[in-house]
């Protein structure tokens, strides 16, 4: 059944998803990290998680790489939360190597000495983005709307984890 809804209904749509982005990021403007800032170890990573939403359109798309069990597992969603529809696509069988290379990603651009929000006051109808990695006991968290910091290695590292588990989204749809 589609939704009828007017230009009015749009914008306050808008304002109110840009509102509880805002919200969401002031909130969750935590910024945790128990260890040494200094000594990261690639070797430590365990999860990488970075999820982008676009209020305007309802669209959402969430990264995650997972090393447990001594299996590392990728995982790419996509998400509509108006016509409340998920997909998602995994892979189980990702070498190792490639959690430490996106935790050398991660540690060469510095995500332990990123700000807990970055926001660019000025865009209304943009993204918010919000990550979480883990290395070992050490959580570090980071959020923004429509800004992002210097050096963001989270485009490469995405697509990293997106080409992982094309082939398995490829499959799906035969």
């Amino acid at each position: 059944m589609p939704l009828d809804i007017n230009s009015n209904d749009m914008k306050k749509l808008v304002i109110i998803a840009v509102a509880t982005a805002s919200a969401i990021l002031l909130l969750c403007s935590c910024f945790y990290f128990s260890g040494d800032k200094n000594k990261l170890n690639a070797n430590d990573l365990v999860r990488y998680y970075y999820k982008v939403h676009n209020g305007y359109s309802g669209f959402s798309r969430e990264y995650e790489i997972v090393y447990a069990d001594s299996i590392v597992t990728a995982t790419v969603r996509d998400c509509n939360f108006l016509i409340d529809s998920c997909d998602v696509y995994t892979a189980s069988d990702v070498p190792r190597e490639t959690m430490v290379e996106i935790g050398e990603m991660l540690i060469k651009a510095k995500v332990q000495n990123w700000e807990s929000s970055y926001t660019n006051p000025d865009v209304f109808d943009g993204d918010s983005w919000s990550i979480d990695v883990k290395f070992g006991k050490d959580l570090i968290w980071s959020g923004g709307y429509m800004a992002w910091p210097d050096d963001d290695p989270t485009h490469e590292i995405n697509k990293i984890i997106y080409n992982l588990c094309k082939p398995q989204k490829e499959e799906s749809k035969q």
